[in-house]
């Protein structure tokens, strides 16, 4: 900011043409808004309206929404869709999802659907109970049925008269009818007994066997494994296999699941550099490693995900931004700094999306639903509008916004929007009382763009001072209007189409203190 006094007897004049977008704190300066709507940080440190918004689709009761291959897959309602055809249904409700190599993981439905062959499928696989005959390799169906497993499936078998069979083992190979596992994996008689690593073959008559996994509160993908949080543990799957979270075989393509030990639920979890991140709301814990036998779980008391922000987790430039309890967190590893200070906010749940440098923040709290984008490269916060997001999404170059109506948004159209910023109140510590008696808008704007221009004094009612349209790119507007006296002077722009606000100047004269 830059102020200066112009010569004249008692008169004054200060130029603002540093905006710094949203600020609510008690506090703030001169450039910032105090309230904004539909505004943009894009034309910094110059102050314009964001870029429009044009519905694309109109889903029924849609609550995901990600991009896979260039195409849009949907959860709607019960129905799953992959590029507006439907490929499988689900249980209504919020869904957590996550993308590895050419699968859609769901949970808690546990449903995978691949956007190469199109298959919709369960995670899980079970069958039972079968009459089956075992050798201490081998599992055979005796009605000569096959199985819905594959070789590499971590299966646990239960129902067997022996409790050392009820295990779980990996499968070899399928052929058939016949399972084939370990060698010596199934005993037959008492364990340890002599003659028990003989070739043995017996019966069993009601045996259930079953592919399972894990019933995971949040998901993310790191490394070619799903990683997931269920009670007071973190586990992933086997290495690219996402229907595997039961193969424990020793070696360094295995599944992993360990408890903690610090209280409290967990409320998210991402990869992030070299390590994966399941958050509490007062810590997170850091798992590094490669492999199974290397995985070590380190624990760091710092402001966590909030309750219900989970899906606030996005990564840019090797920061991770989250909200937490004390407001919008930027993590670089060690210990985050806060970057929302000015929202002077708090949200019950949100959704964040992450679109070139700015992050998109969606919070609903008891006032409402609001959007908020934080520019990363430039730190500055600007305020869209009310609209509550389901989720945000990424695609060629667009990002897409799905609302709790269903309706779905691509962001960034040359649709035209109303707007609103707020300024001040530009208050002195003089005890002298300043008489405002004109402002001067220097801007930029497309012809037919309608600007409206309001003030206030210490906290009274708002007065239009002046409005029109532009009818020239370049100008500047003189706003007069009759002076009044006050310590705190605010000023309330509003429009509609493309104007750019350069600069402010606010004339006015000292006045007494009384």
């Amino acid at each position: 900011m830059f102020n200066y006094r112009i010569p004249g007897a008692n008169a004054g004049s200060t130029v603002t043409y540093q905006f710094t977008g949203l600020d609510r704190r008690a506090r703030i300066q001169d450039g910032a808004c105090r309230e904004m709507r539909n505004m943009s940080t894009d034309n910094a440190p110059c102050l314009s309206p964001r870029k429009g918004r044009r519905k694309v689709t109109a889903y029924s009761s849609a609550t995901l929404i990600l991009h896979k291959d260039g195409k849009p897959f949907v959860v709607d309602g019960a129905a799953v869709k992959f590029d507006g055809r439907t490929v499988g249904s689900v249980a209504a409700g919020r869904k957590r999802a996550v993308v590895m190599n050419d699968w859609i993981f769901l949970w808690p439905d546990k449903k995978a659907f691949n956007a190469k062959t199109e298959e919709f499928c369960s995670m899980e696989a079970s069958v039972g109970a079968l009459a089956v005959r075992f050798t201490n390799s081998s599992i055979v169906r005796t009605d000569g049925g096959g199985w819905p497993f594959k070789a590499g499936d971590g299966v646990t078998i239960e129902g067997c008269s022996q409790d050392y069979n009820n295990r779980t083992a990996v499968v070899q190979a399928v052929d058939g009818s016949t399972l084939t596992f370990y060698d010596n994996v199934f005993q037959y008689g008492e364990l340890g007994g002599e003659g028990n690593q003989n070739t043995h073959e017996w019966q069993e008559g009601a045996v259930t066997l079953s592919r399972t996994v894990p019933d995971l509160d949040f998901v993310c993908e790191k490394d070619n494994r799903l990683w997931g949080v269920y009670g007071n543990h973190i586990c992933c799957c086997k290495l690219g296999d996402g229907f595997n979270w039961n193969v424990f075989n020793g070696l360094a393509t295995d599944a992993y699941d360990v408890g903690v030990g610090s209280d409290g639920d967990f409320t998210g979890i991402a990869g992030y550099a070299s390590y994966v991140l399941a958050f509490k709301e007062s810590c997170v814990h850091k798992l590094y490693g490669t492999k199974p036998t290397n995985f070590t779980v380190n624990t760091s008391y710092i402001s966590g995900v909030q309750a219900g922000c989970a899906d606030t987790l996005c990564v840019y430039n090797n920061v991770l931004y989250y909200l937490s309890r004390e407001g919008v967190m930027a993590y670089g590893g060690g210990t985050p700094e806060p970057v929302g200070m000015q929202l002077a906010s708090s949200y019950d749940r949100a959704c964040a999306g992450m679109h070139g440098a700015k992050y998109y923040l969606c919070g609903v709290g008891q006032e409402g639903a609001e959007i908020l984008v934080y520019d990363t490269e430039k730190n500055l916060w600007a305020r869209e509008d009310e609209t509550e997001a389901a989720g945000f999404s990424s695609c060629g170059g667009a990002l897409y916004l799905l609302d709790a109506d269903g309706g779905l948004w691509q962001c960034g159209t040359g649709d035209l929007v109303s707007w609103e910023a707020v300024f001040g109140p530009f208050e002195t510590v003089a005890p002298e009382k300043k008489k405002s008696g004109r402002l001067d808008l220097v801007l930029t704007a497309d012809r037919g763009a309608v600007l409206a221009v309001d003030t206030r004094i210490d906290g009274q009612g708002w007065r239009e001072a002046w409005s029109g349209a532009a009818r020239r790119t370049d100008c500047t507007v003189a706003v007069p209007y009759l002076p009044v006296r006050g310590h705190g002077f605010s000023i309330r722009l509003r429009g509609t189409g493309r104007v750019t606000l350069h600069a402010i100047n606010r004339r006015f004269k000292e006045g007494s203190a009384r």
